[in-house]
């Protein structure tokens, strides 16, 4: 079996030499981490040290042993328990050493848990049912794992004075400046005003009807950051929406410019060289592409979680980083548990935010960028209604209001109305993207947050706009900009018209 008594009295003779480092290794070292199955003695010294320490009181050799004997233990060999730990207490031990030993027996405890759980995983394996589905049997080996292995990792589990690393912190980025947070997008305005739409330990919301294009900007905003950060993988569950042959026929469509009937249908061989070029253009381009399917439909949160946990430590490896693209939020089966359906989506972006903030962090740093979709209420119609009698703010987000409380941005994807589009100036898309709510923004916070002024004097909130035609989406501003186009041709309207005036007439 993997142990090591050498660390164990180790850290027994720091502790009993230094209490006041218990503080420090408190949060990750238990009774469980000290092997019991050959003795008893180190760990039952180990909790006794820990009742005393944990009720404030002082220690010394004599009375630790005293405590000890009074549990009434037996142990190996007739051991004199006060000989024992006299002889730790004279062993020589400094300060700092402590927390070292700690983590060299906790990296022995983790070997040790996991060669368990491998052995009790190979046990389920035997007795299997032959009749038993594939979900079936790799389902009944992530219970057991993840009954009895947590997610290890180095650090403190206990409040900390967040002024403590404040000038470390503040100076060390100060002295390796950091261009950049999260993935940057392939739009730039949208990272101008509102930075990284897909950080590590974030949430990204999309709110919009049926059939507006949640999808398709989620897929394509994933799949362009991964290919600019050197194809950051890219898993993308489907929630029972579309299938995976669906989603490579858009993407060809979007890559190729080849509209995808022709697609779908097989006739792009038979539309000319021009179009069969352009297809087969696409495939040298995502030759290195990391995007990968998974339909989720029917399964509870936690299976969800189980495969994502999954895809990250088989195909991304621990420390690495991800993008997680869900499509979309919405009631699971456990809809069916007595609980009524804001519950069920509540508990289910709650279980991804702690999924992505916390769960899955190397030395304290979260790796997985989330990007989701939900449906909007009936408030988001857009179809047969001017501009004026559309609701922009976030009482159109469905399901729950944990929706936006999780989110670290939440967007709002609408078409544009047919009296929008008549009064703007082409060239500036067909739909508006958004934003309800952000916790962190771009370089340009002023123009993310203040009104800006139209040509007639009024003020309107700052949009993105984007143009999506055959599943390609392309960003054509924002607002502002539309705003000094117009300003700019009105002003060269009024020259022109100067210039008219000063010809004399014939």
């Amino acid at each position: 079996m993997i142990y090591s008594f050498d660390y164990e009295q180790h850290l027994l003779a720091g502790l009993i030499k230094h209490p006041k480092t218990y503080v420090e290794v408190a949060p990750f070292i238990s009774e469980q981490d000290f092997y019991d199955e050959n003795s008893l003695v180190n760990r039952t010294i180990f909790c006794v040290l820990k009742q005393a320490l944990e009720s404030g009181e002082e220690l010394d050799e004599v009375i630790l042993a005293q405590r000890v004997q009074s549990l009434g233990i037996s142990f190996e060999d007739n051991l004199n328990i006060g000989d024992y730990i006299k002889a730790l207490s004279m062993r020589k031990v400094s300060e700092g050493s402590v927390i070292k030993t700690a983590k060299e027996l906790k990296k022995i405890s983790v070997r040790r848990g996991i060669y368990e759980t491998s052995v009790s995983i190979a046990k389920k394996m035997k007795s299997i049912p032959d009749s038993s589905s594939y979900d079936e049997i790799i389902n009944g080996a992530d219970v057991i794992y993840n009954e009895k292995i947590n997610l290890y990792q180095e650090g403190t589990d206990i409040p900390e004075n967040i002024f403590d690393d404040m000038e470390g912190l503040i100076e060390d980025r100060g002295n390796n400046p950091i261009e950049d947070f999260g993935f940057d997008g392939p739009h730039d305005r949208i990272n101008d005003l509102y930075g990284s739409l897909l950080r590590p330990g974030n949430i990204t919301v999309i709110v919009a009807r049926s059939g507006v294009g949640k999808t398709n900007f989620c897929m394509d905003f994933c799949i362009k950051v991964s290919a600019n950060h050197g194809n950051i993988p890219v898993l993308h569950l489907d929630n029972g929406e579309m299938s995976k042959e669906e989603l490579i026929m858009r993407q060809a469509a979007a890559l190729s410019g080849v509209p995808l009937h022709l697609l779908e249908t097989g006739k792009w061989r038979r539309a000319g060289k021009d179009v069969v070029d352009k297809v087969r253009s696409v495939w040298k381009s995502v030759k290195e592409s990391k995007f990968y399917y998974y339909n989720v439909a029917g399964l509870s949160v936690d299976a969800m979680l189980n495969i994502i946990k999954r895809f990250y430590y088989s195909k991304v490896g621990r420390g690495n980083k991800m993008i997680l693209s869900f499509d979309y939020i919405k009631t699971t089966s456990e809809k069916f548990s007595n609980k009524s359906e804001w519950q069920v989506v509540g508990e289910m972006v709650d279980k991804f935010k702690a999924l992505v903030q916390k769960e899955v962090c190397f030395e304290g740093d979260p790796k997985i960028a989330m990007i989701t979709s939900v449906q909007s209420n009936r408030y988001g119609i857009t179809t047969n209604r001017n501009a004026d009698s559309i609701v922009d703010d976030e009482s159109i987000v469905s399901l729950s209001d944990r929706i936006t409380q999780f989110s670290s941005h939440l967007f709002s994807l609408r078409k544009k109305t047919l009296d929008e589009i008549q009064n703007e100036p082409t060239g500036f898309g067909t739909h508006k993207l958004i934003c309800f709510k952000h916790r962190h923004l771009g370089p340009e916070v002023y123009r993310a947050l203040q009104p800006i002024e139209l040509p007639d004097g009024s003020k309107r909130q700052n949009y993105i706009n984007l143009d999506i035609e055959n599943f390609m989406i392309t960003e054509k501003g924002d607002l502002q900009d539309m705003t000094d186009h117009m300003l700019l041709e009105d002003v060269e309207l009024n020259e022109d018209a100067a210039n008219m005036d000063g010809v004399p007439a014939l």
